[in-house]
């Protein structure tokens, strides 16, 4: 199921285009193909299954997570975001609920024009809900870069991110109250369930651009809302 939306009302940016189709692979458990801008991953979820004795813990599941480049050898910087993207799943999948099993998400990056970050968590998000694996909350990722004249871009390409001075993703958790959710606004919460950043920058540009991937991040929850009930009612 396809669902498409252009954002706007979000500081430094005009038009974001996000792009969400799910159960696009018939042997995954659930699966979801994440487009934004310039950049597209596609992720598939397995389990929970029975994980392998050899990693098996007797009172939660394990998360594994495997990240696969767009082209070539998976490099260090691809197993760092394996660790990140682990993380954050690892805190809104109650894993006490499924001991000794495992549950494996597969990212593979199909298009990459910068960001690819937060669309592979969401990609991950959107994927877990696919395959019916609980989870304490959504999540929504957002990245942001400092340019030369200090200056915020959410969701920059290769170019804007190679030429920042500094570069910022932050991921969290929200959910819909009963007000809100009828009018389709979610309520992010203040907590961070990840983190990530690179560059030189102060303390203001930190809590700014925290402030500013987190007014998106309500955009892109918007939007996970939207895409996931054209979904269900496709089913009906």
């Amino acid at each position: 199921m396809n669902a498409m939306l252009s954002v706007s009302g979000v500081p430094s940016v005009c038009a974001w285009t996000l792009v969400c189709e799910r159960s696009v692979l018939d042997r995954a458990d659930g699966s979801a193909k994440w487009s934004q801008e310039g950049s597209s991953v596609l992720a598939a979820v397995y389990g929970p299954r029975q994980a392998k004795v050899q990693k098996e813990d007797a009172e939660r599941a394990i998360v594994e997570v495997v990240y696969k480049p767009r082209a070539g050898l998976q490099s260090n910087e691809d197993r760092s975001l394996e660790m990140e993207i682990r993380g954050v799943l690892e805190g809104v999948i109650p894993l006490g609920m499924h001991p000794r099993t495992s549950i494996m998400v597969v990212l593979q990056v199909l298009q990459e024009d910068g960001s690819v970050l937060p669309c592979a968590l969401n990609a991950a998000c959107a994927a877990l809900v696919d395959a019916g694996v609980p989870m304490s909350s959504m999540y929504a990722s957002v990245a942001c870069a400092l340019t030369a004249d200090e200056r915020l871009l959410l969701d920059p390409d290769a170019a804007e991110e190679q030429a920042a001075k500094a570069r910022f993703c932050f991921t969290f958790p929200h959910h819909f109250d009963l007000v809100k959710a009828a009018e389709g606004e979610a309520v992010v919460s203040e907590g961070v369930l990840g983190s990530r950043s690179f560059g030189s920058f102060s303390t203001e540009h930190l809590l700014e651009a925290f402030q500013v991937c987190r007014l998106g991040c309500e955009r892109v929850a918007q939007f996970a809302r939207l895409s996931l009930t054209k979904s269900l009612q496709a089913i009906t």
